[in-house]
């Protein structure tokens, strides 16, 4: 009796979910993004929506959304600045804003170490809806340069609410 009581409770909760929380959640992970070709590896995202891997070049890439009334209201560039909490030394290398799909989003490049290792990470942040729609590429020290078409590829073909 006491897991139909919690169930119902749940059900409760749920039922009561600001409509605009329960649109968000229906957002999340819904969009298209482009391929980064030939070279990448798609693999598990884990946490994230899409992931590939460069074994050749030893990098990663990913894509990740976040939907919800407070993310709606976020400036894409502070957005960006949170996502290098964890690169030691971070240097901003780039800053661009330009079209990412049907909105303006940042496009930054930054220099740093990620558990002591050097890198090169890419990150890009659009906002659209009652989303945030973060893309993500780390690459050893040389080798982003390289990379960067295929990470464009991804940005371009972002098309958010599939």
């Amino acid at each position: 009796m006491n897991r139909l009581a919690a169930l119902g409770a749940l059900f409760l909760l749920a039922g009561c979910m600001p409509a605009s929380w329960q649109a968000a959640r229906a957002l999340e992970g819904k969009y298209r993004v482009g391929s980064p070709g030939e070279g990448w590896l798609s693999v598990a995202p884990g946490g994230a929506d899409h992931a590939w891997v460069n074994k050749g070049a030893g990098a990663s890439l990913y894509t990740d959304s976040n939907c919800g009334p407070r993310f709606q209201e976020s400036r894409v560039e502070d957005l960006a600045t949170e996502m290098v909490s964890g690169l030691q030394g971070a240097t901003l290398d780039l800053e661009v804003v330009r079209a990412i799909g049907p909105r303006e989003g940042v496009v930054r490049t930054h220099t740093g170490r990620l558990d002591g290792v050097p890198v090169r990470l890419g990150i890009s942040v659009v906002n659209h809806d009652m989303c945030t729609y973060d893309f993500v590429i780390i690459a050893p020290m040389g080798k982003l340069d390289e990379l960067w078409p295929g990470y464009e590829a991804v940005l371009d073909g972002f098309s958010p609410g599939i």
